[in-house]
């Protein structure tokens, strides 16, 4: 009887490792998410950034 209890709480703590380890794993997931997602608007950003250098090297040697 004392082992069918024993087993059981193992058992939820498996169950309570696993949701943990899920988490763990979908909050890994979500930042690596964030960090291209900032890698992709920081290229975005330098590719505008050297068209608008561009355009004003452009208006200035018109002058």
């Amino acid at each position: 009887m004392e082992s069918l209890i024993k087993m059981k709480e193992l058992k939820e703590k498996i169950k309570e490792l696993h949701i943990l380890a899920e988490d763990f794993i979908n909050f890994h997931h979500s930042k690596k998410n964030k960090i291209v997602n900032l890698e992709n608007e920081i290229e975005s950003l330098k590719s505008k950034i050297n068209q608008y250098l561009d355009d004003l090297e452009k208006v200035l040697n018109q002058k």
